[in-house]
């Protein structure tokens, strides 16, 4: 597992030096590459696909296209012939950026991720996350945010057998991003004495199931059926960042 030999060549070199120096560091990391990846295309922005298209940027406005017909009408909608004609191009012009549906449902999806590292990384802004465990915070945060604000995206980023992660390197890499983001953390706050010693890999998987199944019950109106239905969201959502803390600082 490349990312498990990774963090085994990090905690090698822990010994008398951090991974990064500050944890505004780690943050200012998180913009850039961000930045980087909206440069070269994989990002969807906040411009319309017309607005993409007339730029010369066609592989992306489709992205941004398909993200908008996934969250307006479902994966089942999405196809190539539909973000050509919300992009106003020829029905044959995605296939010279996408081989087929299946590619272009891993390319939404990869921009998917990115878009929640994004809003994760301007939440940890906003909020002044100054130490590692704020910053956990706001990835816990703004990753149930992300799922509920963006829930059919979000949906997909997690259907493996719509997306195809081992036949799309670019989703692959999205995906170690998001879990890195996490991992990374995890690891900066044990070397600031925020949490404990030991192996991230269980702390992590801990982290992320537990936001994740909120976030699925939520956007799958599950707890609407229950009596935490009364609760909203949020109130829930927080809760469960502030347990998930606990939890590891006294993991």
């Amino acid at each position: 597992m490349a990312v498990k030999r990774n963090l085994k060549t990090r905690r090698k070199g822990q010994t008398g030096r951090s991974i990064r120096p500050t944890l505004a560091g780690h943050l200012d990391d998180v913009k850039l590459s961000g930045r980087k990846r909206a440069a070269a295309g994989s990002r969807v922005s906040d411009q319309s696909p017309k607005d993409l298209y007339h730029h010369g940027d066609l592989r992306r406005a489709l992205i941004a296209a398909g993200t908008a017909i996934v969250e307006r009408s479902g994966v089942p909608a999405l196809t190539l012939r539909a973000v050509a004609r919300r992009t106003k191009v020829s029905h044959n012009a995605p296939y010279h950026h996408f081989t087929g549906k299946s590619e272009l449902l891993a390319a939404v999806a990869a921009a998917g991720f990115d878009r929640m590292l994004e809003s994760i990384a301007q939440l940890a802004a906003s909020s002044r996350a100054a130490t590692a465990l704020a910053r956990l915070t706001a990835i816990g945060m703004g990753y149930m945010t992300f799922a509920a604000q963006n829930p059919s995206v979000f949906r997909l980023m997690f259907r493996p057998e719509l997306t195809r992660p081992a036949e799309h390197p670019e989703l692959l890499d999205a995906e170690k991003r998001a879990i890195g983001t996490l991992l990374e953390t995890i690891l900066f706050a044990q070397q600031t004495g925020e949490l404990p010693a030991g192996d991230p890999l269980p702390m992590a998987a801990f982290a992320w199931s537990t936001v994740h199944g909120l976030s699925i019950l939520h956007i799958e109106q599950v707890l609407r059926e229950t009596p935490l239905g009364s609760q909203p969201f949020e109130k829930l959502a927080k809760f469960i960042d502030e347990r998930i803390i606990a939890a590891l600082k006294g993991a």
